[in-house]
């Protein structure tokens, strides 16, 4: 959390954490704390108060946003994406539309990250642009990330960066026939990960940084080819990619559809920052630099990327079965770059994806129990005392992780696992965007806004990404040379709302009938930490932005 901060979270967020379900207070007792916390609310907080410190800077945050967007997507999702579309052309404009819009996206959660400097990101932000009823949506959020999507994120992304390293050591047999031997390497990695994110912030950021770094050089090797290929420098293979220009272009809403959503997801990760930002160094200036240049910088390396794929393979020769890539890469620099060192470079981005996870995941529960949303929060937000870390936070993301990539069978099971970590996550990004436009309308001037982001991009991603939602219900197109899906295309659509929509049991006990029994109020933190900031002098507030 913010060392210098003023008492945000005062003591009425305390009230929330000690909250074990066996405790009953009286509403007098609950009234004198709030009147405590009320008196105490122009005292600056102590880093010492909340344990975390500020070890995040410009070179980190923009890591933690790199580790979370950079996957395998950009070495595999142009193929399926230029065959959706039916033009290298229309592709490539489509990579630039989507990278736009979601930059407007991010620069909205650099807005909000910014009035909002404590951890926890899309929570506090939908808790505080959806107050009623009872803090509906951010609590249906909190459970949603931090007990499904989170975990089943981690145990998806752990289950399978092995097999790039098998497939690079020539391995292939045991890409197939070996899955649970892959999901019991992934244990031991993630656990090992774990228990660096335990002992070491200052470690964990460094090694978040080495996998940044090295995710950034697969990209520029792929991206300054582009670039080389497209002055001229380099011979492009004689084929119609390019002349073709628009003509043969798919125009159909099912192609168009399928295509959006493969290039939102190629962006998404950028929100993982938000999850940390209490703990970022001087967050006015460093939240939205680090969003901005993160995803400036990696638009432009996956456009020169997608010109180098392009400009060497023609689209009839793109096999839908082998990473674009590796096809690329194959062509230019021989077998071992395509075979070898690109299939490990891939497993190392992959690894850096679950280590960016698992340090905003511990920080997503950590916040979901100091704000109230789930119950035992004196136990979910506790620093361990040596180390500075969130220990229980950390330990239960785990855990659950480990639930995620042991229960569901090898097959269509596993497969639906993967395909449900995306469901619903659309509908919180589009709400936390339109929260920038229902913040700026009702607290125009908060103090704590060191950052305007564009309002109609904020819009275009919020409207976008709610029709991405929606649009998983409709028949996807189908890719020349994929095979049929095993399961119902509306299966995991259909069962990411049932998930969401059971969400409201636990909203109902924790927020109607928990507090209404105990006379405790959870959810007093939000108007409280508006009020507190809207009171500060113009010291606290560079304190707190500090």
């Amino acid at each position: 959390m913010d060392g210098n901060r003023h008492s945000l979270l005062g003591s009425q967020t305390h009230l929330a954490l000690d909250n074990s379900e066996d405790m009953i207070h009286s509403r007098s007792e609950s009234s004198d704390s709030h009147h405590s916390s009320m008196s105490s609310s122009n005292k600056l907080a102590t880093s010492a108060e909340e344990g975390l410190r500020k070890e995040i800077g410009l070179i980190s945050a923009s890591s933690i946003i790199v580790g979370q967007v950079v996957g395998s997507g950009i070495f595999s999702t142009p193929g399926s994406v230029a065959l959706l579309c039916g033009t290298p052309a229309m592709a490539l404009v489509l990579w630039a539309v989507s990278g736009v819009v979601s930059l407007g996206g991010a620069l909205g959660s650099a807005e909000l990250g910014t009035m909002f400097p404590q951890n926890g990101g899309m929570i506090r932000y939908l808790a505080h642009s959806y107050p009623r009823p009872r803090a509906l949506v951010a609590t249906i959020m909190a459970y949603s990330v931090t007990f499904f999507c989170r975990p089943a994120a981690i145990a998806a992304n752990v289950a399978v960066f092995a097999q790039y390293f098998f497939f690079a050591a020539g391995k292939h047999d045991y890409i197939e026939s070996r899955d649970y031997l892959l999901r019991g390497i992934g244990a031991v990695v993630m656990t090992v990960l774990l228990i660096l994110n335990i002992v070491s912030v200052r470690w964990s950021l460094r090694l978040l940084n080495v996998f940044a770094a090295i995710k950034m050089v697969t990209l520029l090797i792929v991206s300054i080819t582009g670039f080389l290929l497209l002055v001229g420098i380099l011979k492009r293979t004689p084929g119609t990619n390019w002349s073709r220009g628009f003509s043969g272009t798919k125009f159909d809403a099912q192609s168009f559809a399928s295509a959006m959503t493969r290039l939102f997801w190629s962006w998404e990760g950028w929100s993982n920052v938000g999850y940390v930002v209490g703990e970022v160094k001087n967050v006015k200036r460093n939240l939205p630099l680090s969003l901005g240049l993160a995803m400036s910088t990696l638009g432009v390396l996956y456009l020169l990327a997608n010109v180098a794929y392009f400009s060497i393979i023609p689209l009839e020769d793109i096999d839908n079965g082998t990473l674009l890539a590796a096809q690329f890469l194959d062509r230019v620099f021989g077998p071992t770059m395509g075979q070898k060192v690109l299939p490990a470079c891939i497993g190392i981005s992959i690894l850096g994806v679950v280590m960016s996870e698992l340090f905003g995941g511990g920080r997503l529960m950590y916040t979901a129990g100091k704000t109230g949303f789930v119950p035992y929060g004196t136990m979910l937000g506790e620093i361990h005392p040596r180390f500075g870390t969130p220990i229980y936070a950390l330990l239960i993301i785990w855990a659950l992780s480990l639930v995620f990539l042991f229960a569901p069978p090898p097959g269509q099971a596993f497969d639906l696992l993967v395909d449900l970590v995306q469901e619903g996550m659309w509908y919180f990004y589009a709400l936390t965007a339109f929260g920038v436009i229902i913040l700026r309308r009702r607290l125009p001037q908060y103090p704590l806004r060191r950052f305007r982001s564009p309002l109609i991009l904020a819009g275009l991603f919020g409207g976008l990404s709610f029709a991405l939602g929606v649009l998983q219900f409709y028949p996807p197109a189908r890719i020349p040379g994929s095979s049929d899906p095993k399961v119902p295309y509306y299966l995991a659509p259909l069962l990411g709302v049932i998930f969401m929509v059971l969400c409201g049991i636990p909203w109902y006990l924790r927020m109607w009938r928990y507090v209404n029994r105990t006379g405790i109020q959870l959810l007093a933190w939000i108007d409280n930490e508006e009020q507190e900031v809207l009171q500060m002098t113009n010291d606290q507030v560079r304190h707190l932005s500090a």
